[in-house]
Parts: C-alpha cells; sequence; structure tokens
C-alpha cells in the first residue's frame, strides 16, 4: 500500500465547481473541509477555484478556514486559481487580486488560506513569455497547452522557467479526448523540455476503460501517472507510453511492497516519489471520493477502518 501512497500522495486537486460535478460554491468548500480532515487527506492536493469567484470563494468559506497554528490541521487551505484573462493589463488585474488575497489571509485572526498556484490557457509562446515576465515569485503558473497542437515552441518557452504544463486528458465528450498517442506526445514533449505537467478531466479511475456516459475510452490516472514517471526516469519512450497509456489491463500493473512496474518496466519508491515531485505533478477532479473508493475496490488502499 505504500507504493499506492507514493503515488497518489497530494494528488488529487480538488475541482468540484466544475463538470461533470458542478457543485455550486457552499458544496464544493465544505466537500474540501471534509476530505482535509478525512482520513485520506494524504491524497488531496489544492482547491481548484477560478480568480473571478475568489470573493464568494471567501463568503463560503468563513468560519471553515484555520485560524491558528496549533497543529497540521491548522495549515492554511491550498488554493491553485483558474486565470480567464485576455491580455496582459487583465491578467496584471489577476495578479493584483491574489496578491490581496493573500495578503487578507495572512493578517492574524483571518481565516488562513494561500494561493500558491494559478493556470493560465496559453495562446502562444510570445503570451507564455509576456505573462512570464509579469509573474511573482510566490506563484507556480500553469500553462494550459492544447494537445491538438504541436506544443513544442511552448514547451520551450517554459524551460527554465519555474513554470509548468497542463493538459486536458478528458471532458464531457469525446472529442474532448486526446488519443493515446497525442497524450503520449504532449507528456514526451514536456519531458524532453524538462517541464513538469499537471492533467485534468476524464481521470476518475485508476485504469483505462470506456466510459459509457461520454462514449469513448477514457485514460486511468494510474496509466497517467506510473507513465510519466516511467518517462522521467527513462525507462519508457514515447512509443511505450502510448501503449502504456491505452492499457486497460489491471493485470498488466503491478504494485509490490518497494514499487511499481507495467510489463516489467519497474519503478522503485524513490523513483515514484521524485517523479511526482519534479515532473508528474497533480490531477484535477470533480470527485475526490471516487478515485480514491476505486482504489480501495481494486485492494490497492486498505480498508477504511471502522470507527470506535
Amino acid at each position: 500500500m505504500e507504493t499506492t501512497r507514493a503515488l497518489m500522495h497530494g494528488v488529487i486537486d480538488y475541482a468540484g465547481l466544475f463538470p461533470p460535478a458542478q457543485l455550486d460554491m457552499p458544496r464544493t468548500v465544505a466537500a474540501f473541509a471534509r476530505h482535509r480532515s478525512g482520513d485520506d487527506r494524504w491524497a488531496l492536493g489544492k482547491l481548484v477555484v477560478p480568480v473571478k469567484r475568489l470573493g464568494e470563494f471567501e463568503r463560503c468559506a468563513d468560519g471553515l478556514l484555520p485560524a491558528g497554528e496549533r497543529d497540521d490541521s491548522e495549515d492554511p487551505w491550498p488554493l491553485t486559481v483558474l486565470s480567464e484573462a485576455t491580455g496582459d493589463e487583465s491578467f496584471e488585474d489577476e495578479l493584483n487580486a491574489i496578491e490581496r488575497f493573500n495578503k487578507r489571509h495572512a493578517e492574524p485572526g483571518a481565516g488562513r488560506a494561500i494561493i500558491e498556484m494559478v493556470e493560465i490557457k496559453a495562446k502562444g509562446a510570445s503570451m507564455i513569455e509576456g505573462a512570464l515576465e509579469l509573474m511573482p515569485e510566490s506563484l507556480f503558473p500553469w500553462f494550459e497547452l492544447s494537445w491538438q497542437q504541436d506544443i513544442r515552441g511552448m514547451v520551450a518557452a517554459l524551460s527554465e522557467m519555474e513554470s509548468g504544463a497542463k493538459v486536458r486528458t478528458g471532458g464531457t465528450t469525446a472529442d474532448a479526448h486526446p488519443t493515446p498517442l497525442a497524450l503520449a506526445r504532449f507528456l514526451a514533449a514536456c519531458h524532453a523540455a524538462d517541464v513538469p505537467f499537471k492533467a485534468t478531466a476524464g481521470l476518475h479511475h485508476p485504469f483505462r476503460h470506456f466510459a459509457q456516459g461520454v462514449g469513448c475510452e477514457q485514460f486511468g490516472f494510474v496509466n497517467v501517472f506510473v507513465g510519466g514517471a516511467l518517462l522521467h526516469h527513462g525507462t519508457v519512450g514515447q512509443e511505450e507510453l502510448e501503449m502504456l497509456l491505452a492499457d486497460g489491463e489491471r493485470r498488466n500493473f503491478e504494485f509490490t511492497p518497494t514499487g511499481v512496474s507495467w510489463k516489467g518496466r519497474t519503478l522503485s519508491l524513490g523513483q515514484v516519489r521524485e517523479a511526482r515531485e519534479k515532473f508528474a505533478t497533480t490531477f484535477g477532479s470533480c470527485s475526490f471520493d471516487e478515485p480514491i473508493d476505486d482504489l480501495r475496490s481494486l485492494n490497492l488502499l486498505p480498508p477504511v477502518a471502522a470507527k470506535a
């Protein structure tokens, strides 16, 4: 089970506001608070909120945010925010709003929360370079790149710039899902430029499967993150990564107390942790329970402990 925890530690950024769950802000905030206090909080990453809804978040989170520093449960709520800026001026306005938010929630007695990351839709290499020039050191930017394009020029603009690439691995329609080849090309381009990636959408289940609701095959988060880790360590190349991403056979993935493997390509626990830290980082999901429950159903996590 330690290998599963290494692969999944802090991996799920909770995006309850977004489809298909599309919860309202009060239910999203309440769910994040519940997950932060639950037994599986080790797998929870950040809360995903659009910049334009930060005021709504603050109203709904009032009384739920930690207010002290007594123990680990008092850590600030970590947020990643989605930018909707269309140019440098509007992006500066958003960055100013983020700075004001962080200052408010660092004040003594304030509910503690901190925006650590911002996600931006990239329109080209020049847009990325302009946004990076405005970015404060306190924020880590993720640039959403289209898997439908040749991203190598945009990834090159991110290289050595304390930034990362975001990829959409699904959506509510079949055409929103990349093929295994398209996703393998995306991850390989990131790896070649030494740029970390995060994923979003369509990763509710561990292994590749047919999703009846959208009428197509969907990626498994185990496929994506084991594949990313193997790629990071040079154990597979793009061609084998494509096959791994398309593999829906649970038996081809072996979890042991000392590591994980796919068809004999093996990673140690230390290699998994390093790849998660440096390359294959997180994925956004509108459900936290579904991925964790699936891992338990496959005996990749221990059963929920009975309450005394």
